[in-house]
């Protein structure tokens, strides 16, 4: 057997086989991707009331730990003073919730009813301006020359556009209804794994430790759990600075509102304080349906509002953002942008929230990697050398001599 297995054909045999094999699997793996995409999200949507406790756990740990370790410290028994921190922090959570919804809720009816009863001055209003059109001598004769071509536009545009968009809306108001209820179900069955996982956070993590050290080196897992631990800074410092920076452009909004006597002050105020934990494009996001709102009263109010909100913006993105965030990820504006960018698209609102840290952590790994490959050619790792060379070694050397003296 030895002797065969040592044979040159049969090496090249083998080989070959193995290679042939290898091609036939991988072809089925690139003719099975729907499929296998297909599967992922059906498996996904399955799994998501864990993601959603998942997420919620991650979210109110911090609240936990605050009242574990901080707040209830005469509370002797651990299970007790951590059942209790989780009961407290659910509590907050929920009379935040509620708070908002009390706030946003009224004033959104308000709107709605407002909308109500000024609907039939808008709708007197645009048929006099539509009589008002057709009284003119000009305008008359001109309809009934091209009436037959006007006339077939009409209906074309009802049958083409007007009957497709209808069904549309009918198809996304249906799935919307469902989406909310099961958005509600996958929220509420998420709560409660995020309970479990919050009262046994001590117990999953040395689990998992414990499965990592008996699979890996000691010191690559002790690496690996500090670069957790540094992502885990990360994503922290973020979200607080970002809270920060929503709320004090929510807060810079509702005083401007109210000074100014804008319509559903309130209302506008959360809208923008809470797009506004969207980087960049989160505010203009929320002035859209906040100028609206405010255009029903006075649009000459509503072009304020949006001149308003820029310039806050401006304000926001140069000189507040990057000052609260400077501690947080360190990212140049340029990657900010890209990153907000690339996850928008690939991941939606998601990825709009959570674009930032995520490149944050991939930025700072490329540059780590980058830096060892220049210590292990003997290159400075500073970005100041670079900027005085054309790319050749010897000159690199050069330079760095020389911005040592």
């Amino acid at each position: 057997m030895k002797k065969l297995l040592e044979n040159r054909f049969v090496q090249i045999g083998a080989t070959a086989f193995c290679v042939i094999a290898a091609c036939i699997i991988f072809y089925f793996c690139i003719g099975s991707i729907p499929i296998v995409v297909k599967c992922l999200g059906a498996l996904m949507n399955i799994l998501m009331p864990l993601i959603f406790g998942l997420v919620l756990a991650y979210i109110m740990h911090p609240i936990v730990n605050l009242f574990d370790k901080k707040v209830l410290t005469k509370v002797e028994n651990k299970n007790v003073r951590r059942n209790l921190s989780i009961f407290f922090t659910i509590v907050i959570i929920l009379g935040v919730l509620a708070g908002l919804i009390s706030v946003v809720i009224p004033q959104l009816l308000e709107s709605i009813q407002s909308l109500i009863i000024n609907a039939p001055s808008y709708f007197k209003d645009l048929e006099n301006v539509i009589i008002n059109w057709l009284n003119n001598p000009t305008n008359e004769s001109s309809i009934v020359e091209n009436y037959d071509t006007i006339a077939n536009y009409i209906i074309n545009a009802l049958n083409n556009v007007a009957a497709p968009m209808a069904d549309s809306a009918i198809g996304k108001l249906s799935s919307g209804v469902f989406g909310i209820f099961s958005f509600v179900f996958n929220l509420a069955i998420g709560l409660v794994f995020a309970v479990y996982i919050l009262a046994n956070t001590s117990n999953f993590a040395a689990g998992m430790r414990k499965t990592l050290y008996s699979i890996f080196d000691v010191d690559k897992v002790n690496s690996f759990i500090d670069e957790v631990k540094h992502i885990n800074k990360i994503f922290v410092n973020f979200m607080i600075g970002k809270i920060c920076d929503s709320s004090i452009v929510a807060c810079v909004t509702f005083l401007f509102l109210v000074i100014f006597k804008f319509p559903y002050a309130l209302l506008i105020a959360v809208i923008i304080g809470l797009t506004d934990l969207i980087p960049y494009f989160g505010p203009y996001i929320g002035t859209v349906p906040s100028a609206l709102l405010i255009c029903l009263v006075s649009p000459v109010k509503a072009i304020t509002f949006v001149l308003f909100i820029i310039v806050l913006q401006q304000i926001d993105g140069n000189l507040i953002t990057p000052h609260i965030q400077k501690q947080a990820t360190g990212l140049p504006s340029f990657w900010v942008l890209f990153a907000i960018t690339l996850f928008g698209g690939l991941f939606g609102v998601i990825g709009l929230l959570i674009g930032v840290p995520c490149f944050t952590i991939i930025y700072e790994l490329v540059t780590e990697l980058i830096k060892k490959l220049l210590k292990k050619k003997n290159l400075p790792e500073e970005t100041e050398y670079y900027m005085m060379i054309e790319g050749l070694e010897p000159k690199v050397i050069k330079a760095k001599k020389v911005l040592e003296k």
